[in-house]
């Protein structure tokens, strides 16, 4: 069941969506079981909302049913227990949807801006041969064809073993580490995704009522980067000592100094999850200018790649035209 389940609600967006109803109705005074049952309508969620129903019917809280789907983090699980204690349930609905729609709109973006360059890569292979079709034959069409086509997707191959086996749990850390430090604005890229994360999640436990040493701990998890996380958590014991939360992060090489700014004026003015949710946005607003610039680098590499491409499918042609002209002179 556990494996079954876990494929069903992993995307971020039908997890928004999720908490974006559940928020809604809530909010409109309707009972959870009954949300739930009105939620049915979403049928990849179908399996899910059937256990969680099953569950809360039964008498158990929602986020104790969350637990048994095998599906849902700690960061979710723990804010909607913090919302029913606290009973701000829909709000904390309405903040975890914000969050995973958040981490979709990036993802969206960065898809939506490699097809272009994908499409043309992919165009610049096949057109040129399309001639030999006619001139010679389909074979010689995906002899020309084939060679690129396998440096391509044979790269692509090797990055998605490489990936396969950097995510092995002892190979987590030096995945993350390597993660960080890509070129082409990759590395500064995943680095702010994971903050972001990191901030998002915290104002969301913060928000609902969890202790601050608990918001941090399952934050920093939350994260999604080991290397990200192991420095986020040396804050707790800093706190633990009765430190504040600006102190705690002061040596933290990952948050920008805004960041911590802005912890000390929500610590000083006592609306610190009001001044966490700016420090997200204020993050997310650099996130989406690190995908535009990135979306900006890449075309010019394909376009480079192509116009290399063409140059020597031109100069091959050339230098057969020339030679076999000199043949005929000889």
């Amino acid at each position: 069941m556990k494996n079954n389940f876990a494929k069903i609600l992993t995307a971020y967006q039908e997890k928004a969506v999720f908490y974006r109803q559940l928020g809604i109705m809530l909010h409109s005074g309707i009972p959870i079981s009954s949300a739930l049952r009105q939620m049915q309508s979403y049928t990849n969620l179908n399996e899910i909302i059937n256990i969680l129903v099953t569950y809360v019917e039964q008498g158990d809280l929602l986020s104790d049913a969350m637990k048994k789907t095998y599906t849902f983090s700690k960061m979710e699980i723990a804010s909607i227990s913090a919302g029913e204690k606290s009973g701000n349930l829909p709000e904390v609905a309405g903040r975890l949807a914000g969050y995973f729609e958040t981490l979709q709109n990036v993802k969206n973006k960065l898809i939506s801006g490699m097809i272009y360059p994908a499409i043309l890569l992919h165009a610049a292979i096949i057109i040129p041969a399309i001639p030999l079709i006619f001139t010679k034959s389909v074979f010689a069409f995906f002899i020309r064809i084939l060679p690129p086509f396998i440096i391509i997707y044979g790269a692509g191959f090797a990055i998605f073993f490489v990936k396969k086996t950097l995510s092995k749990p002892e190979m987590i850390k030096i995945r993350d580490a390597l993660a960080l430090k890509l070129p082409a604005g990759f590395g500064k890229l995943f680095t702010k995704i994971s903050v972001v994360r990191f901030l998002q999640a915290f104002n969301c436990l913060y928000s609902a009522g969890i202790s601050l040493i608990d918001s941090i701990r399952i934050s920093a998890e939350s994260s999604g980067n080991k290397v990200i996380e192991e420095e986020l958590l040396k804050a707790i014991p800093i706190v633990q000592e009765g430190k504040n939360l600006s102190y705690a992060f002061a040596g933290n090489p990952y948050l920008p100094g805004i960041v911590i700014d802005m912890f000390s004026t929500g610590e000083i003015s006592g609306n610190l999850d009001e001044t966490l949710e700016k420090a997200a946005w204020h993050l997310q607003q650099e996130v989406d200018l690190a995908v535009e610039a990135i979306l900006k680098i890449v075309p010019v590499v394909v376009y480079l790649i192509v116009a290399l491409y063409v140059a020597m499918i031109i100069i091959s042609f050339y230098a057969n035209y020339f030679s076999q002209i000199n043949s005929l002179l000889e």
